[in-house]
């Protein structure tokens, strides 16, 4: 069920937001990026792009709430680009 902090008007909340212990966190081995900077990424998605296309991508913003407050958990791409 939702639990709505104290003050907070139920509007500003989304239908579906769960407390952080509903989820899972582990390791994992870390994945080297293949290229050494944001330039030479992007060239290397106009080439894919060049191959096979526009692509189709989801994405999405996980909201949960901890001790009553609500948290956004940030998505992160390698080392350098995170995700909002």
């Amino acid at each position: 069920s939702l639990v709505v902090p104290t003050g907070w008007p139920l509007t500003f909340f989304p239908s579906c937001m769960y407390p952080l212990t509903n989820y899972k966190f582990g390791t994992k081995e870390p994945l080297y990026e293949k290229d050494s900077s944001m330039a030479a990424w992007f060239q290397c998605m106009r080439e894919e792009f060049d191959k096979t296309g526009m692509r189709q991508t989801v994405e999405g913003i996980l909201i949960i709430h901890e001790h009553r407050l609500p948290n956004m958990l940030l998505l992160q791409l390698g080392t350098k680009l995170f995700k909002l």
